[in-house]
């Protein structure tokens, strides 16, 4: 508990207080006598107790109690409720004994009386007000709105169950109590709905109390429950020492009046804050925010609140944040030290609900508030290095936290650094910061860039005590802000050297990664086992870093060759990418055996046409042919298909200057036909091979029957030998039949050809003939037709006439058209 209002005896008057009203700087005062008296309360000079003069009062204003008064400050009356009947009287200063305006003469009867003030303000500043006014006779409700000095009806008389005892009017929303329950009644229209709520309690006494936010307090027995306009019901109730008498809101407090005190409560949380005792108080209202008044019998008291200075600093001891932050928003009426008091005070509130382990709720009211993040995660023991650790300061010890609650916190921490991140990463934040120390005067740090590798290296420590599978995909992240070195260490402290291997990969550092990879292959226990991981590095790293993966893939062709070839023929734009050259180069010079596989993937998979590849992959196969004494068939037959395949994208001049000229005849006989010397690659066929279908084959392809001819009619003399590459007994002896044979072959394809090609010229001259007969006819059917030209002819594209000398032209169905109308 905490002083929130003082309190002083006002006035002392030998009369019997009946009702009481306030507003500003005025009280008001009816007597039971039907005594009026009207004051003005006002502050002293330097403060202490409030001044008070009587301003006017009438002995005469009531023949009998003034049951109830209200005022309505703007239009200066009074409105007040006695000898049975609603009458209205002016206030202003300029007239005295307040006299009477109007009488609402319908409301004889008049039980209880409630006025709707609806103040409205309006673009040029000035506010307009409205007053509505609803009055109980019996069982029957009359409603009545203030126009031109007078009250008049407002609508139809509406009729309830049972007399209203208690009522309150805010908007659309009638609230009333009855001696057995409460209801409200929503005038929105002319349909009136009524809804009940609740019984009354016990003592059967209805009080229904307007509060400043526009809910409606209802007493049952010793505690007051909260609706809203529209009749819904917030669970939360304020409990009281005893049977309320009277209530009053002046926010964040209710006050209400008890037999012999006056008790002072908030509703949201429901906390008791002070306890005034005072001689049978009767009644209370609000003249204004911070000034209540509380009548006796025939005393009056005056309350006003405790400046927020003052309250804020009782409340924080006692720990009540939230209602410290509800009383310096509502009360302070100093915008910069608002501001700055309601910062300090949720700070506190922050700080006190991460130590009683709330920190979901902590995390965000820092997040609210803009705390550097590195004083929050500083709240958190072994985050932050100990060099910044010590540099902080807190309003207390933080707790150690162990166990579950460890867990929760940082869950917690995690998610708000999240949102942290998310926040600054935005292209709107500044490169330069300013957040809020959690103690005045402790540093910050005002550098996004450093505040995010602050931030980044705590959620990958937060992963690896909670959940460990996070912490590849936050080093995967492309604006991954972790500090390098402090990473590293906790990643190696923890065994986590898949992530490791990430986090050097994100930073460009692959020759450590491949370092690493290179060291724990050969561990049974490490994650990094085997070359698989090397092998996937290596093929994602691109042309830019030939020589890291020409270094680092040695070990892992030595370890496993096939996996380690994967390394240049996967299909990547990494690999397919990766000089070619140089990457054959190595092979020959490292992994010889995997030569060969690489060519076939470059010349069959990729496609690849240069000539230095293609020359290679057949010196490749002849020498792994020779190397077997010419007993390698897969290898020979796959020289013979790269020999032959279109389009030719090898050298032959090139390989030949490579090739036996003992072995390998057949192959030497394409190579031979392939470099343009055709007389050389007939002489094997016939004089080495003996195979006249080959050269056969040959000349039907290249058209060089005159040298096979030559060959066959007169073989070479020791003179031609050298230049075809021949030994004397490989030379056979001249075979007229087999060229005679070759000869009428190749003349009767050739007659047949020349024929073939005649008959196709006749041909193609009688369908040009027959085409140029069939447009003539055409011409002729067009020219031929008739165009008829009158004075009703009109053009179709227009719709005008055609004068004389003007020209046009017909189209295809018919129409005639002015030329220049046809333009486009």
């Amino acid at each position: 508990m905490h002083d929130a209002y003082l309190s002083h005896l006002l006035l002392k008057l030998p009369l019997q207080v009946e009702s009481l009203t306030s507003a500003g700087d005025q009280l008001f005062v009816g007597t039971r006598d039907g005594h009026l008296l009207m004051y003005g309360v006002t502050p002293r000079p330097g403060g202490g107790e409030h001044a008070v003069q009587l301003l006017r009062s009438n002995k005469y204003f009531s023949k009998k109690a003034i049951l109830q008064l209200a005022v309505v400050p703007e239009y200066s009356i009074l409105v007040a409720l006695k000898e049975g009947m609603v009458s209205v009287h002016d206030i202003d200063m300029a007239v005295t004994n307040f006299p009477t305006i109007s009488q609402v003469t319908e409301s004889r009867g008049t039980t209880l009386f409630a006025l709707d003030v609806l103040r409205t303000p309006s673009l040029t500043g000035e506010t307009a007000v409205a007053v509505r006014m609803a009055v109980v006779m019996r069982r029957k409700l009359q409603f009545y709105y203030w126009k031109n000095r007078k009250f008049h009806k407002l609508q139809e008389d509406l009729t309830v169950g049972d007399v209203p005892r208690s009522l309150a009017w805010a908007g659309d929303s009638l609230c009333l109590g009855t001696r057995g329950e409460y209801s409200i009644i929503h005038m929105a229209g002319q349909a009136q709905q009524a809804m009940e709520l609740f019984p009354t309690g016990k003592s059967q006494e209805p009080r229904v109390t307007l509060l400043q936010d526009g809910r409606f307090a209802l007493d049952k027995d010793e505690q007051t429950t909260f609706i809203d306009s529209k009749g819904k019901l917030n669970p939360k109730a304020v409990k009281w020492s005893e049977v309320p008498l009277a209530t009053v809101h002046d926010q964040p407090y209710l006050i209400s009046v008890l037999s012999k005190s006056i008790e002072i409560r908030t509703d949201e949380p429901s906390v008791l804050i002070q306890t005034v005792e005072l001689p049978r108080p009767r009644l209370v209202t609000r003249a204004a925010q911070g000034r209540i008044y509380v009548a006796a019998q025939g005393l009056v008291w005056l309350f006003t609140m405790v400046p927020v200075a003052e309250q804020v600093p009782q409340l924080l001891r006692d720990k009540q944040f939230e209602l410290a932050v509800t009383v310096a928003n509502i009360c302070d009426k100093s915008l910069d030290d608002k501001s700055r008091r309601i910062q300090h005070i949720e700070t506190l509130m922050a700080f006190d609900l991460f130590c009683n382990y709330k920190f979901s709720e902590s995390m965000g009211v820092f997040l609210r508030l803009d705390i550097d993040p590195s004083h929050v995660i500083g709240l958190y023991s072994s985050l932050l290095p100990p060099d910044y650790q010590e540099r902080l300061s807190y309003p207390d010890s933080p707790p150690q936290l162990q166990g579950r609650e460890q867990e929760n916190g940082l869950l917690s921490l995690i998610e708000y650094l999240t949102q942290v991140r998310h926040k600054l990463n935005s292209c709107q934040t500044p490169t330069e910061l300013a957040p809020l120390p959690m103690v005045e005067g402790v540093e910050t740090i005002r550098k996004r860039s450093t505040l995010l590798q602050v931030i980044d290296t705590t959620l990958l420590k937060c992963y690896l005590q909670t959940n460990d599978a996070l912490v590849a995909s936050l080093l995967r992240l492309k604006d991954n802000n972790c500090h390098l070195v402090e990473a590293e260490r906790v990643l190696k402290k923890a065994g986590k050297f898949t992530e490791l291997v990430i986090l050097y990969n994100t930073r460009g550092l692959h020759r450590k990664a491949l370092e690493l990879l290179a060291l724990h292959s050969a561990k049974e226990d490490s994650p990094l086992q085997g070359v698989e991981r090397t092998v996937t590095y290596l093929q994602n790293l691109g042309p830019s870093h030939t020589e890291l993966i020409l270094e680092f893939s040695l070990w892992v062709l030595l370890a496993s060759p096939e996996e380690g070839l994967a390394i240049f023929t996967e299909d990547m734009d990494t690999v397919e990418g990766l000089p070619r050259a140089q990457v054959l180069d190595f092979l020959l010079r490292n992994g010889r055996a995997l030569a060969i596989p690489y060519l076939e993937h470059l010349v069959l998979v990729w496609g690849e046409e240069g000539a230095t590849f293609h020359n290679s992959l057949l010196l490749q196969y002849k020498d792994r042919v020779l190397e077997s004494d010419l007993r390698d068939e897969g290898s020979r037959a796959k020289l013979g298909r790269l020999l032959c395949r279109e389009p030719v994208c090898y050298s032959a001049a090139q390989v030949l200057a490579q090739f036996p000229s003992d072995r390998l005849f057949p192959e030497r006989a394409a190579l031979l036909g392939r470099a343009g010397r055709p007389r050389e690659a007939l002489a094997i066929y016939v004089h080495v091979l003996g195979d006249l279908e080959a050269a056969r084959s040959y000349c039907t392809t290249s058209g060089s029957w005159q040298h096979l001819v030559e060959l066959l009619v007169r073989p070479p003399d020791h003179a031609q030998l050298a230049s075809l590459g021949l030994t004397p007994s490989q030379v056979r002896p001249p075979d007229l039949d087999s060229a005679v044979s070759i000869l009428a072959a190749f003349l009767t394809a050739s007659l047949e050809a020349r024929v073939s090609a005649r008959h196709s010229t006749a041909l193609l001259r009688a369908l040009h003939h027959s085409e140029h007969l069939l447009l003539q006819e055409e011409r002729v059917a067009v020219e031929g037709a008739r165009v008829d030209l009158t004075e009703a002819t009109v053009c179709r594209a227009c719709g005008r006439r055609f004068q004389t000398l003007t020209a046009f032209y017909r189209r295809p169905d018919g129409s005639l058209v002015h030329y220049a109308c046809g333009q486009p």
